[in-house]
């Protein structure tokens, strides 16, 4: 450990422009922070449209592609998930030590270039090739922001600016039917990629002439960055970050299974069309605005020394998150399930800044990059791949299974989950009902990542605490 430690004289007159610039504003934002965090959540509002356009339109091209519900998953798990990750690791190595200005101009620019094409894609194969690129490209978004935001805010404030951050999940919930959704409706679900994928690429233009990186205009410390084994060997010799990681793979399975087939679940289950099942995620993501903005504020309010409250609010978040889902799956009644479903889309985005600000308080400010980009692999590469994938293969199974032998085999007999046109009432409802119970089963099995999350979150808090660097 002690080789790993930096002077702490030396850090402090290294922070000490940022810190003289911020400590009469411990509360009140300055109009440069918020400038910033403006573009930074409109990065993220692109990166969330770009990530679930797919699930809101997947019903209609699994009609046109002839996919099944495992193909969707590995098209919006692993697909997605892998890249994601394994980008993520060495774009933060270089945001420790390059302009990070360009690096998310990069990055923005070239996973919006991949949703365009996405818009041209002709079998699961090549949608799955353009997924690999936009998860690739989204996976230096995540670090490169967080690190960004970080030499902008000083930790009393992090757990709101995070959570303002975080808003982009949920405006992209309300944009995503609005726009995607109806851009999908009238002109079909490729010109959605190509209308979001351009909207993309004008704002990492945007991004480059007027962002500024503080480390380059020397408002910000530059530390001096230790190799990538010692930054891992700091990471998991922290139980306080382990227990984070595996909360943030529970949480990544249980958003990723939900997130991916919620849409369909709307659809085959409560027999929404695409534009209802658009409005219940668009309510979701404004119900999801408040409740980010109630968990960023309660990890502030209730930090304390310790700041044992920012992985307490995420084990609240995940606990009533789940709660809420199982109650919705396991009710028949439209209008009970719809307010579990909005108290759920509440209470899973509270969780989301206080997760990520607890990453950045908790490590050294030479790694805030690296700590993010190794804390997105549980939530992607592990829980967004397992997710998506598990409910699918779950959805399928059980499906199958359920299908009555008499008309055969389940796959062969409902291509794309549904009758083909013109069959017998018998059959289509056969398939529908099958269809529907896999799916409803297969999210079941999902929701109880998210009780295991808020398990892992409460472990976490008990070993909390901000590190030396951050003890301001």
């Amino acid at each position: 450990m002690t080789g790993i430690k930096r002077d702490a004289a030396g850090e402090d007159a290294a922070r000490a422009p940022m810190e003289t610039d911020l400590a009469p504003a411990r509360r009140m934002w300055t109009g440069r922070q918020i400038a910033v965090l403006a573009l930074l959540l409109a990065t993220s509002v692109c990166s969330y449209v770009d990530r679930y356009i797919l699930p809101l339109l997947q019903e209609v091209i699994k009609l046109e592609l002839s996919l099944s519900d495992s193909a969707l998953g590995l098209a919006t798990g692993p697909a997605f998930a892998m890249f994601y990750a394994l980008s993520g690791v060495p774009v933060a190595r270089l945001a420790e030590r390059f302009d990070r200005r360009r690096l998310l101009a990069a990055a923005v620019g070239f996973w919006s270039l991949m949703t365009a094409l996405s818009g041209t894609a002709t079998s699961l194969f090549t949608l799955v090739a353009y997924r690999f690129g936009v998860g690739a490209g989204e996976g230096g978004g995540v670090p490169t922001s967080h690190s960004l935001l970080s030499d902008h805010f000083p930790r009393h404030q992090r757990g709101m600016a995070m959570a303002v951050l975080s808003m982009g999940a949920p405006i992209a919930g309300i944009l995503m039917p609005l726009v995607g959704g109806y851009v999908a409706h009238v002109w079909g679900w490729r010109a959605a990629f190509f209308v979001l994928g351009g909207a993309g690429l004008i704002l990492a233009l945007v991004i480059l002439v007027t962002l500024r990186d503080p480390r380059v205009e020397g408002a910000a410390p530059r530390p001096e960055a230790a190799n990538f084994r010692t930054d891992l060997r700091w990471l998991f010799g922290s139980p306080a970050f382990v227990w984070l990681f595996v909360a943030g793979a529970l949480m990544g399975i249980g958003q990723g299974g939900f997130g991916t087939f919620l849409p369909s679940f709307l659809m085959r289950v409560h027999a929404l069309d695409l534009v209802e099942a658009g409005a219940v995620l668009g309510i979701g993501g404004v119900v999801g605005v408040a409740g980010t903005f109630i968990g960023g504020y309660l990890a502030d309010r209730f930090a304390g020394a310790r700041g044992r409250s920012y992985p307490l609010v995420c084990a609240l978040s995940g606990a009533t998150t789940g709660a809420c889902y199982l109650g919705a799956l396991f009710q028949s009644a439209w209008p009970v399930a719809f307010a579990l479903l909005i108290v759920a889309s509440c209470t899973s985005d509270m969780k989301t800044g206080p997760n990520y600000a607890a990453v950045q308080n908790l490590v050294p400010a030479r790694m805030r990059a690296t700590a993010a980009a190794v804390f997105m692999i549980a939530a992607t590469l592990i829980g967004s791949s397992i997710g998506p994938l598990l409910a699918g293969i779950v959805s399928d199974l059980t499906a199958s299974a359920a299908f009555p032998a008499a008309f055969g085999d389940f796959f062969r007999a409902c291509p794309g989950g549904r009758a083909p046109e013109g069959s017998a009432a018998m059959l289509v409802e056969a398939c529908r009902a099958a269809s529907a119970g896999g799916l409803e089963t297969a999210l079941k099995l999902i929701a109880l990542a998210y009780l295991g999350a808020a398990i892992a979150f409460y472990l976490c808090s008990r070993h909390f605490a901000p590190h030396e660097d951050d003890a301001a």
